[in-house]
């Protein structure tokens, strides 16, 4: 067949038509602040809606609000978090940081989320939360993840990055979630100009918490003062003053945690505000692509596809699917055979997080460490069988039936 031209992941996963130029436009034009501007409480209002939660706090990236987590819930080195073993990177980068002890979680094989029956036995005294991708933006299985949590009173993190409008059960992800952390990077179903994230929680607590620490407020014990008075210097009498640490209003006992600057700017709440209407549409052609390579997996023996749980709505971030054994060709030589003579190229996602050096370094190793329960479906399964097809509103029809016939060909079938 005619070789195509190069086809790989778009590198920005959304469409943007005048309407987001027009919203930079009314930003720019209006005079109003570039950060904390009105835009910016209407997008988390609006999101907070769309997913059924009680707040969202914008954020600079999903990274962020998942850095942000770890301040809210003040974890520490004396701290234990179960975390899935094929997390990305930022879903615990922060935890290293501070010095949290990582316990690996194993997978489901068919869904690639965290095999909710190898949880328990990874809890001890020391846990306190549990950190949970939904890949792909397929949904994980909440209600025993709840019902776990609940039990042992711990915190649920979703890292959302890939299931902005994803479902569960007919509601979507963040709709009851302790804190869930969305991204809207130039990858992502939505973006807010390539970088961008939220943060959603029920929790009063947690908002509050997360609305200062994105401003470089901190946390930890105060009690009121009852003087005006700092030596001589007297506090200002205009309300609108504001000094670092509320220095006149607070005697500060116990410092916990400090901010830092993690605030979405207004263009970006603008622009976003324009995406999440397109949002659902965005996600039915992401769907209408995803089953027509769901027609192709289903019809090729060496091919097996993702598991979605009932009732729930994948949101097609990813398009994964699994390599049988006793296939006439390994995953690795696949990806060569796309690559060197379909110009087709497929991109590994992630890497196991007990093999990465830092873990490692920490007593992880292959099959997990002494702490964790076995990995055997990460390496098995997800780190030698699993991979995707590139996947956007992008894709044209032309394509996908090329991408067909690359993979019969480089399969051997007749």
């Amino acid at each position: 067949m005619d070789r195509m031209r190069l086809i790989e992941e778009n590198p920005v996963g959304t469409l943007y038509g005048e309407e987001e130029i027009e919203a930079v436009r009314r930003v720019m034009e209006s005079g109003e602040a570039l950060t904390r501007g009105p835009d910016v409480e209407l997008f988390e209002n609006e999101f907070a809606d769309y997913c059924g939660a009680k707040y969202a706090v914008a954020v600079s990236s999903c990274g962020a609000a998942l850095q942000l987590s770890s301040k809210i819930l003040n974890l520490g080195s004396n701290d234990e978090v179960i975390c899935q073993a094929n997390a990305f990177w930022v879903t615990y980068n922060h935890l290293l940081e501070k010095n949290v002890k990582i316990i690996c979680a194993d997978i489901d094989p068919l869904t690639l989320n965290i095999d909710v029956d190898k949880i328990e036995a990874l809890i001890t005294s020391k846990t306190k939360a549990i950190y949970i991708v939904h890949h792909g933006g397929n949904p994980a299985d909440l209600d025993p993840l709840r019902s776990i949590v609940n039990k042992y009173n711990l915190d649920l993190v979703e890292d959302a990055a890939h299931s902005v409008g994803a479902e569960y059960k007919g509601q979507k992800i963040g709709a009851h979630s302790d804190i869930a952390c969305f991204s809207f990077s130039t990858l992502k179903n939505i973006s807010t100009l390539g970088e961008g994230g939220m943060l959603v929680t029920n929790n009063k607590e947690y908002a509050d918490l997360a609305i200062g620490f994105r401003t470089n407020y901190p946390s930890g014990l105060r009690e009121k003062r009852d003087v005006n008075d700092l030596g001589e210097v007297y506090k200002p009498k205009s309300i609108a003053y504001k000094h670092s640490g509320d220095a006149w209003e607070y005697n500060w006992l116990r410092l916990d945690q400090m901010g830092s600057t993690y605030r979405m700017s207004t263009v970006q709440a603008a622009v976003g505000r324009v995406q999440l209407q397109k949002l659902d549409d965005l996600i039915r052609k992401r769907e209408r692509i995803a089953q027509s390579y769901n027609d192709i997996i289903s019809r090729l023996d060496c091919f097996e596809k993702l598991k979605v749980l009932p009732n729930c709505k994948h949101a097609w971030h990813l398009f994964s699917f699994f390599i049988k054994d006793g296939c006439s060709i390994n995953r690795d030589t696949l990806l060569k055979e796309l690559y060197n003579n379909y110009n087709i190229n497929i991109i590994l996602r992630f890497f196991p997080i007990n093999l990465g050096g830092i873990l490692r370094s920490r007593g992880c190793k292959e099959g997990g460490c002494k702490h964790c329960n076995g990995l055997k479906h990460v390496e098995d399964v997800w780190f030698n069988k699993q991979m995707s097809l590139p996947i956007s509103p992008q894709i044209t029809q032309q394509e996908i039936e090329y991408i067909q016939k690359a993979l019969v060909s480089s399969i051997g079938v007749q």
